[in-house]
């Protein structure tokens, strides 16, 4: 199964150099525009369906995404809807434990699932004759699945000792102070990764209380992409996704913890680690929001590529000292559903943080002050641009993105779209939403040492 949470893709670019950013050039013209139709419908019980029919190889991706991620757990059962991504696979009413993944792989078909912030969903990647008994298997599970203490005990103990493995690097409980310090009262102050100690503290019961919550019709979205049809996937559905009753609306925790502008800085200084880390954050819109794609781009701007403006700053070598400030810099912008965060990244081992932390803070104060330049803007488009038309090259990757559009926007066509809002952002965008949201005033700066600094 995938990794759950944020913190593994941070880190990685926290720790490896990031690959150039494309060269710049008169932007690509993506071929987004001819993506097929993408067809909706929605059941009476409230399960939502989306298809992309695409003849080009005998193969459908079929994937279910559920509205349930680590935000929606309790604040003291935290790693609820990770536990879910390891318990969907251990048996169910009519199929016994790991049958599901066995008769598909068997076929040469490819299943996998994941749990983040947001969501968990589910991967079933078949030949195409297949898309009725993928369908069939995923109904089962989605309210058939049993829950006995012999097997939540079992898979306790798997997903703790993930959590023990992230626990043991330094770097890991660094980030994840991170967030408990940039989010007061919003759940995500913690990952999809879960703790050790409300796992523990987790019956049977209360799993049973989020499964009968969350896995149900009215809050999920079947996605079908390859060669079928509308038709097709909708009588599939209807027969066996039909039965299932609609359920009342799930809760939402976040709704009553509503993360509360930031009034002024924070900073704080955690345990040591073999590489330090100085980590510079700020809040961000939910993905709705139309200034994610200006955010965007100014992430790009600042840390992605060796011609970065982090990485410029951060790795020159000073005449004087024969040093560089620090090892490697980069950036991300955690979009979510709910308010994110934009995280700068200073990496060092023997230097001191301090003007890490002020040359980040610098770096983000003169772009929003003088803009990129047109050659940096065009590097950034088209970096986004291009990673993006690529993740859309296969069934998976298209099916991905449209349960992705419909848990951070609502509506599964909205990546489409997403090319052409990069495209139209501007200098002046950059500059808008750096002054708005990456304010010194604003940050939230965590600093890791590194035992090797003097």
């Amino acid at each position: 199964m995938s990794r759950r949470g944020t913190w593994p893709t941070l880190l990685a670019a926290a720790a490896a150099v990031a690959a150039s950013t494309t060269a710049a050039s008169a932007a690509p013209k993506p071929a987004i525009a001819h993506l097929p139709i993408i067809e909706q419908a929605t059941l009476p019980n409230g399960l939502k369906i989306t298809v992309m029919q695409i003849d080009a190889a005998p193969v459908v991706a079929v994937q279910l995404w559920y509205h349930a991620g680590s935000k929606d757990e309790p604040g003291n059962r935290r790693g609820s809807a990770h536990m879910f991504e390891h318990m969907m696979f251990k048996g169910t009413k009519h199929v016994r434990a790991e049958a599901h993944s066995q008769f598909l792989n068997s076929i040469g078909g490819y299943v996998n699932a994941q749990t983040d912030e947001d969501a968990t969903h589910y991967v079933d990647t078949v030949p195409a004759d297949f898309l009725d008994f993928t369908i069939q298997l995923e109904a089962e599970r989605m309210r058939g699945l049993l829950i006995r203490k012999p097997m939540v005990e079992t898979e306790k103990q798997v997903v703790e000792e993930e959590i023990r493995q992230a626990d043991n690097s330094p770097l890991t409980k660094g980030f994840l102070r991170f967030l408990q310090v940039a989010y007061t009262r919003h759940p995500y102050a913690w990952t999809a990764g879960g703790t050790a100690s409300d796992l523990d503290a987790t019956s049977v019961d209360d799993l049973q209380k989020f499964y009968d919550a969350y896995y149900q019709p009215n809050n999920a979205m079947l996605v079908v992409v390859g060669k079928t049809s509308m038709a097709a996937v909708k009588a599939s559905a209807e027969k066996w996704f039909g039965p299932i009753a609609k359920a009342a609306e799930p809760p939402r925790p976040s709704a009553d913890r509503v993360e509360p502008p930031q009034v002024g800085s924070r900073r704080e200084v955690v345990e040591p680690s073999q590489i330090g880390l100085v980590l510079v954050g700020w809040h961000i819109p939910p993905a709705r929001n139309a200034d994610v794609y200006a955010l965007q781009v100014a992430s790009l701007i600042l840390g992605t590529g060796e011609s970065s403006r982090f990485k410029q700053r951060l790795k020159a070598v000073d005449p004087k000292s024969q040093h560089a400030l620090a090892l490697d810099g980069g950036v991300e912008s955690l979009v979510r559903e709910e308010p994110g965060l934009t995280v700068a990244v200073g990496v060092y081992r023997d230097q001191a943080p301090e003007p890490i932390e002020a040359a980040l803070q610098d770096e983000v104060t003169k772009l929003g002050r003088s803009g990129p330049t047109a050659d940096e803007l065009r590097k950034a488009k088209n970096n986004v641009q291009s990673g993006f038309v690529f993740s859309l090259e296969h069934a998976q990757g298209l099916a991905e993105a449209m349960g992705r559009s419909w848990i951070l926007t609502g509506d599964p066509q909205s990546f489409v779209h997403q090319v052409d809002l990069i495209e139209k952002v501007s200098s002046a965008d950059v500059q808008r939403v750096i002054k708005q949201y990456l304010t010194p005033d604003r940050a939230t700066v965590v600093v890791i040492p590194s035992k090797g600094q003097p």
